[in-house]
């Protein structure tokens, strides 16, 4: 249960139900602790402060292992419909090949990812005011991440009337490296998509 609790398999109360039906029979009136070989063990409540101290422990220990839980736990929000955040998810696969090759004659390039992921899209108005994030998708992975801050309507030239927008790179994002095949059944035509925004 230890490792399927570090794995993210189980969450510490489910955990802690488990225990609580394993040792059904046991008194509860006082701590029970075991002197055998394996050393000592200690019945922990589910409600004790000592969880949270323990989590805490091995956050420390293990900040990879728990970076890692944290961003399932985050989608897993998202794919519930718990999540906050309301997401814009744009094809950059054009704008950040013609980045890569660094080929500024190409109608589509831009000076980074940021711009790639940021401008110039046509998105509708009622989803283009409320999104939280705007993420830049390559070959079905997020590859960039940006908290929206401000927002703007190209007024002029070529993209007049597309949709820019400002914000904070955020490299270790939940969203970051996630499968898009994880939140939607089709990636064909796939240029702007929404995600929690009705």
């Amino acid at each position: 249960m230890a490792i399927r609790n570090v794995k993210g398999e189980i969450i510490r109360d489910e955990v802690c139900q488990l225990l609580n039906a394993h040792y059904v029979n046991m008194p509860k009136d006082e701590t029970k602790r075991s002197h055998g070989l394996d050393g000592d063990y200690e019945i922990i409540p589910p409600d004790s402060p000592r969880i949270k101290e323990i989590e805490e422990y091995n956050r420390k220990l293990r900040p990879t292992l728990y970076a890692e839980l944290d961003k399932k736990r985050k989608r897993e929000e998202l794919l519930s419909g718990i999540s906050s955040d309301k997401l814009i998810l744009v094809n950059i696969k054009n704008s950040y090949e013609a980045l890569q090759r660094n080929d500024r004659k190409h109608p589509l390039y831009r000076n980074s990812l940021y711009d790639c992921t940021r401008k110039y899209w046509p998105i509708k108005e009622e989803n283009f005011d409320v999104a939280t994030h705007i993420l830049g998708c390559y070959k079905g992975k997020v590859i960039e991440v940006i908290y929206i801050k401000n927002r703007y309507i190209e007024p002029s030239g070529e993209y007049a009337g597309r949709k820019v927008f400002e914000g904070i790179e955020e490299s270790d994002s939940p969203y970051m490296g996630m499968d898009l095949h994880e939140i939607f059944d089709s990636l064909a035509n796939f240029r702007v998509k929404y995600w929690n925004i009705r």
